[in-house]
């Protein structure tokens, strides 16, 4: 019999055992916060799975954990997965998938670790498997009233939703003619060539929402060409140390700041660099052999205990100005003069609105570069809620302003053993028009918008980074109409995609063409708003 006033509070982590010590400490102290909101409503909390003295943590760690942990469940108990770092949702989301109590996501909204990023994850991860479920967040929890009105509704309903008025369906919005006319010529090129799209291993870092339905995207005119990661391997072991220098040489002439060090287990040392060099030249020739129109690398997990970290090879496929690679089969440039969009972790989702924008910015004649960042954290500036979006290094340098305004750091050893340099920097202030491509409930969406990324003070940008990881890029993001409770609510991933310059009228009626609903978000929707 199912004890009504009980609830199961469920710890997932990530599998990398260093990531999940150092994120104890706070997934402790949020468990005691959550236990005390429990309790004043009236319920009692049981955490699973229990503290591991030896492993020094009390998370999940793989899915087969995840599933012994369900089975000590109740299947019509209220389940909360409390979310204070990173953390693989498919440790979770295959027991959720046969559960049929309430399902509450819970973060801490904290940008210390990616648990706001875990939650956004693993509610797209959900949803694409058609589970249903209710998100909540919050930085205070027993002090926050938004938490614990909708903490009360979830125990009482067995779910809780928040305000979707800021989401608007394309059916509603006006388009200008030219940008309707631009949009149905880009879509009939692309149903007509087709843009076969690079994904090499996808879900490999549990990211369930990165994987979605081939013949939906190949309706849409982008067939994917899956790929797989130990013939990437062995594709750098084909690039000779010669032609990898020469990679280096040139960025070094760029002006790129390498921060070097000596040790290889803490610093960024020279064979890690050269060793990225490899795994750059070997992505351009898949790019020429496969007629790639987009190439996603998920270094975690896999990649990370055979190769240093893809992410400074990340930022410079996304980069219009980046060495030229002559593939040895046909002896030409690899697509010169335009960046190759390049999707992080792998993430289709991603990929998809990289291509799309990339197509239109070519098109207006606009700087093409384009990147996807985690939604890592947020808070207030001068009255303006501005949102820290952070990757862990697949920006390209254009969004900085240049190679001369490009760092590139060692990568944090808990997450990169082997190392490896990121492709680091702040983005520029400017326009942007953002996006995120999803699956949800069998049908394929695209959500949408615009922004400006804030100018602000050397002090508060390194705060910033302090709070989050210092050694990756980061975009200081004002989305009016898309602030901390409306993005939290409605977004349908832990990344979101910008480009520099305002494209939202073009991506929209592309998407259409394309058979892709859309939702237009925020103040950029009430401009467009029918009369």
């Amino acid at each position: 019999m199912t004890d009504k006033k009980k609830v199961y509070v469920v710890s997932n982590g990530d599998f990398r055992i260093p990531a999940n010590v150092e994120g104890w400490p706070l997934q402790k102290k949020t468990l005691g916060q959550v236990k005390a909101a429990l309790k004043e409503l009236g319920y009692t909390a049981q955490v699973l799975p229990k503290y591991n003295a030896k492993d020094k943590h009390g998370f999940l760690t793989k899915q087969c954990e995840g599933t012994a942990a369900f089975a000590k469940i109740d299947p019509k108990a209220p389940v909360i997965v409390l979310l204070n770092i990173w953390a693989y949702s498919h440790h979770v989301c295959g027991p959720l998938q046969t559960h049929d109590g309430p399902i509450l996501l819970l973060a801490n909204f904290d940008g210390t670790y990616p648990g706001l990023v875990a939650l956004l994850n693993h509610s797209g991860s959900l949803d694409r498997l058609n589970v249903k479920h209710s998100r909540l967040w919050s930085e205070s929890f027993g002090d926050d009233p938004y938490f614990m009105k909708h903490l009360e509704r979830w125990l009482k309903t067995g779910k809780t939703t928040h305000s979707m008025a800021h989401m608007v369906s394309d059916s509603k919005l006006s388009i200008s003619k030219e940008a309707e006319k631009l949009g149905k010529r880009l879509a009939d090129s692309i149903k007509r060539e087709r843009r076969i799209m690079g994904q090499l291993d996808p879900g490999c870092m549990g990211m369930l929402n990165a994987v979605m339905d081939p013949a939906k995207l190949g309706a849409a005119g982008m067939p994917i060409e899956y790929l797989n990661q130990s013939d990437l391997l062995a594709e750098m072991k084909l690039v000779s140390d010669e032609e990898a220098q020469g990679y280096l040489d040139w960025l070094l002439k760029k002006g790129t700041t390498f921060h070097w060090g000596t040790n290889k287990f803490t610093d960024l040392v020279y064979e890690q660099v050269l060793t990225q060099m490899k795994m750059y030249a070997a992505a351009c020739r898949f790019v020429a052999r496969y007629g790639l129109s987009s190439i996603g690398i998920p270094y975690q997990y896999g990649l990370v205990r055979s190769v240093p970290a893809s992410d400074l090879v990340e930022g410079m496929l996304n980069n219009t100005d980046r060495p030229p690679v002559r593939d040895p089969e046909s002896k030409k440039i690899v697509c010169p003069g335009q960046p190759i969009p390049h999707f992080n972790e792998g993430d289709i989702g991603a990929g998809i609105p990289q291509l799309l924008m990339n197509e239109i910015f070519a098109a207006k004649k606009m700087p093409q570069e384009t990147t996807l960042h985690d939604v890592r954290w947020g808070r207030e500036y001068e009255g303006k809620f501005v949102w820290v979006f952070l990757i862990s290094g697949g920006a390209p340098p254009a969004h900085f302003g240049g190679w001369k305004n490009t760092h590139v750091y060692r990568q944090p050893s808990g997450y990169f053993p082997l190392g490896g340099g990121t492709c680091s920097g702040v983005s520029k202030p400017g326009v942007i028009t953002w996006a995120r491509c999803y699956e949800a409930y069998g049908e394929m969406g695209m959500d949408c918008g615009t922004g400006e990324v804030i100018d602000m003070p050397e002090e508060e940008v390194q705060d910033r980074l302090n709070k989050t990881n210092p050694q990756w890029p980061i975009a200081n993001v004002y989305m009016p109409g898309y602030g901390k409770n409306q993005l939290m609510a409605a977004h349908m991933s832990n990344h979101i995609i910008m480009g520099y310059g305002d494209i939202l009228q073009e991506l929209v009626a592309l998407c259409r063409n394309l058979g892709i609903k859309v939702r237009v978000a925020g103040d950029a929707a009430k401009a467009l708003k029918k009369k």
